[in-house]
């Protein structure tokens, strides 16, 4: 069978492959990588050490790795700069797996000939490293940023994957902010579409300190906080994808959410709601905002159920804690504000029997326990948008 023939399901799932092969565990497999980050934000030291590392039975962030032999293609660079920033990263003795070459053609025009040359020479080799991509590249005005920036992607992809390496390549970023910080990657959405692996370093200028965002089809996503030390960026922290999205959390969520679990159920307005949780320097309307926003992620699994309606005078909150009941899925605020999902549940029996002779179950706009007040709106009554 061909690369060019269909394979069927039964087939692909009885046919053993090969494995995943990990330059560096859960950080860089083998495929084309992207390393991205503004100019002169140290990711040339960060290769430089990396290639260090992986060319010999080094270690790196914690990760062992097994030597191999790297090619590091500096092309802004000179021997003798290359040669000063070896003498400060080194000791007497350095691997002889490392390569340097400060010169080298453009994709299409003898590149890819000049590497697979190498990779026949030292068939044990694990990465190559172009710093920098544009360095490689050939104007092209036949076609569009986004086809000519995925087309030379696409010819240094098929490199790496023949030979089952991993190809690094150093680019900039673009001056503008963006609020997706891969968007602040220069060129055009084909870079990030035909690579495997991202590398995004942030760094504020003249701080020792940094962020690597590493995201790809092999990975989950993470963050690597770096602190410069010598040259060397060492690891400070590393936090999962999970990690990152619980500290995006505002912390007037967490309020609420600690505020519903300790009083089992409460009503009333967003103002109301900000000043018995004791929340300063939070809006209403952003509050409510917030809610709506991080009930399905964070506080529906926590057992916190959430429904808005709107009186004659205002709109109501009415919320309360069932952490018996935190799987159950079908209730709350809708993550659009415009309806509650089907089937919502009223407070449970624990919820219910904890209002009786507690003061915090009072419903704050009349006074009335929620026991009172009969069952909890139906899916058709409550007006949730904001």
């Amino acid at each position: 069978m061909t690369k060019f023939e269909p394979i069927d399901a039964q087939t692909l799932l009885s046919t053993p492959l090969p494995p995943v092969r990990w330059l560096i565990p859960d950080l860089l497999p083998a495929g084309l990588a992207l390393l991205a980050g503004a100019s002169k934000s140290g990711k040339s030291w960060l290769c430089l050490w990396l290639s260090l590392q992986l060319a010999q039975d080094g270690e790196f962030w914690g990760r062992a790795v097994p030597a191999q032999t790297v090619l590091y293609l500096c092309l802004e660079d000179t021997y003798a700069r290359i040669q000063n920033r070896l003498f400060r990263l080194t000791e007497d003795v350095v691997p002889d797996r490392l390569y340097f070459q400060t010169a080298c053609e453009s994709i299409g025009q003898g590149l890819e000939r000049q590497i697979e040359t190498f990779l026949t020479r030292h068939p044990e080799t694990g990465l190559v490293i172009i710093d920098t991509l544009q360095k490689v590249r050939e104007a092209d005005s036949t076609t569009g940023i986004y086809a000519s920036d995925y087309q030379d992607m696409s010819v240094l992809k098929a490199l790496a994957d023949r030979h089952n390496i991993a190809l690094l390549l150093v680019h900039h970023l673009r001056k503008q902010s963006a609020a997706d910080p891969f968007q602040q990657i220069s060129g055009s959405n084909g870079l990030m579409g035909a690579a495997d692996t991202i590398w995004l370093l942030q760094r504020q200028r003249m701080s020792n300190a940094a962020r690597l965002l590493v995201t790809g089809r092999d990975m989950d996503s993470h963050t690597l906080h770096l602190q410069s030390e010598g040259c060397v960026w060492e690891l400070i922290e590393e936090e999962s994808a999970e990690q990152m999205a619980q500290r995006a959390v505002p912390a007037c969520v967490w309020a609420v959410a600690d505020f519903v679990k300790r009083q089992k159920c409460w009503q009333g307005t967003a103002t109301e709601l900000l000043a018995a949780a004791g929340i300063v320097d939070v809006q209403p309307n952003q509050l409510t905002r917030k809610l709506v926003e991080f009930y399905p992620t964070d506080l529906a699994p926590l057992g916190i159920r959430c429904e808005s309606h709107r009186t004659a005078s205002a709109r109501q909150l009415q919320l309360w804690y069932d952490g018996d009941d935190a799987n159950d899925d079908n209730t709350g605020i809708s993550p659009d504000g415009r309806g509650i999902p089907e089937t919502p549940s009223a407070p449970s029996s624990s919820s219910q029997e904890a209002l009786r002779g507690n003061k915090h179950g009072l419903c704050v706009a009349t006074g009335q326990h929620f026991a009172n007040m009969g069952p909890a709106p139906s899916p058709a009554l409550p007006e949730v948008a904001l």
